[in-house]
C-alpha cells in the first residue's frame, strides 16, 4: 500500500474524533457503514449507510467527510462470502508460534494458492477430548485493499473481524448460554451459542435465504418447523458433545416481518424462551429503529467497548 506525504501528514495530525466508533460490514454486493456516539451509558447510532460494493472506498471517503468522522476508531467485519472457517487440532507449540504452525494445514485444507491472513479462536471447552481451534482464513489481498480504503478515508483502523464474532458482541455477557439467530436480508442465518462472552458454537443455516419472502401461512407450512429442528440440533450438540448445561434463552433477529409467529413456532419445539435480539443500551438516531439496523456493522462497532475492557483488564493485571 502506498500513500502520499500529504495524506500521511493529514492522518498523523488529525484531531480526536467526537465519535465513539465506526463499524463497517463488508458483504458480497454491499458495504454498510455505521457511526456510534457515546452519551452516558448509551451508545447512539448516529449515522448508517449501505452502498454498493463496487465503489465503496469512494463512498466511504464521502461519508466520512460529510459527517466529520476522520480519526474515528474503525472496526471491520467481513461476511461469510470472504473467508473460510476451519476446525483443526491445536498445534503443540508455543503461543507465538501457533499461526506459523497452522499455515500449511490451512493452505492444504482451503485448496487455495492465494496468500491468506489467518487467525484462530480457541474453543472454550475440549471437543471429543481433543484440543481444537477454529481457524479463520481470509485472502491477504482483500485485507490489504480494505486497510487501504480505510486509511484513504481518514478513519483509524483498529480491527478486522468476521461475522460470527461481530454478532457475539451484540449479546450481553452472561453466565447463562444464549443461542442467537442473526440474518441480514437474503443471507444465510448465523447461529451462535454464546456464554460469558465466548463463542461456544457457530453454524451456518442454509436454505433460509429467502425467509423474508414467505408469508405467515407459508412459514407455518414447514419453514418454521425446519428452522426449529436446526435450532434443537444445535442445542443438543452443545449439551451432549460440549457437555454444557441446557440453553434456556434464544434471541432472534431474522429477515422476516413475521418474527412473532416464527418465535412462537420455535418455542413450541424447543424448551427455551424465545425473544427478539435487541442489543442493550443502543439507541438509533437514524430513521431506522435498532432492530432494523445492519447488525454486522453494529456488532463490529461494538468491538470498541470490548477492546476498551481488554485494555483496562491488562492495565490492572
Amino acid at each position: 500500500m502506498r500513500i502520499g506525504w500529504r495524506t500521511y501528514l493529514k492522518q498523523a495530525f488529525r484531531k480526536k474524533s467526537a465519535y465513539h466508533a465506526v463499524g463497517i460490514a463488508i458483504s458480497l454486493d454491499t458495504v454498510t457503514f455505521c457511526a456510534l456516539r457515546k452519551q452516558g451509558d448509551a451508545l447512539h447510532v448516529a449515522h448508517e449507510e449501505t452502498v454498493s460494493f463496487g465503489q465503496w472506498g469512494k463512498s466511504l471517503i464521502r461519508w466520512t467527510e460529510k459527517h466529520n468522522l476522520a480519526g474515528t476508531p474503525t472496526y471491520v467485519a467481513f461476511s461469510i462470502h470472504w473467508y473460510q472457517i476451519l476446525q483443526i487440532d491445536r498445534p503443540a507449540v508455543e503461543e507465538d508460534e501457533i499461526i506459523a504452525a497452522m499455515s500449511w494445514s490451512v493452505k492444504e485444507l482451503t485448496g487455495s494458492e492465494q496468500d491468506m491472513v489467518i487467525d484462530y479462536i480457541d474453543l472454550p471447552v475440549p471437543l471429543a477430548g481433543a484440543a481444537k481451534v477454529n481457524v479463520i482464513a481470509l485472502p491477504k489481498k482483500d485485507v490489504a485493499e480494505t486497510c487501504e480504503k480505510i486509511f484513504e478515508s481518514g478513519l483509524a483502523m483498529q480491527q478486522i473481524t468476521v461475522e460470527e464474532l461481530a454478532t457475539c458482541d451484540l449479546v450481553e455477557t452472561s453466565s447463562d448460554a444464549v443461542l442467537t439467530l442473526v440474518q441480514e436480508a437474503g443471507e444465510e442465518i448465523c447461529l451462535n451459542i454464546v456464554k460469558n462472552g465466548q463463542l461456544y458454537l457457530s453454524r451456518r443455516l442454509k436454505g433460509f435465504e429467502n425467509l423474508g419472502s414467505f408469508s405467515k401461512d407459508e412459514l407455518q407450512m414447514g419453514i418454521g418447523e425446519s428452522l426449529s429442528v436446526q435450532v434443537q440440533r444445535s442445542m443438543d450438540f452443545y449439551e451432549s458433545q460440549l457437555r454444557q448445561g441446557p440453553v434456556r434463552r434464544i434471541q432472534l433477529r431474522l429477515d422476516t416481518q413475521h418474527i412473532d409467529a416464527l418465535s412462537l413456532q420455535i418455542n413450541q419445539v424447543v424448551n427455551a424462551d424465545v425473544e427478539g435480539l435487541v442489543p442493550a443500551n443502543i439507541v438509533s438516531d437514524t430513521q431506522s429503529p435498532v432492530h432494523r439496523l445492519n447488525y454486522i456493522s453494529l456488532g463490529a462497532a461494538l468491538g470498541a467497548d470490548k477492546a476498551l475492557v481488554a485494555e483496562k483488564t491488562e492495565a490492572a493485571a
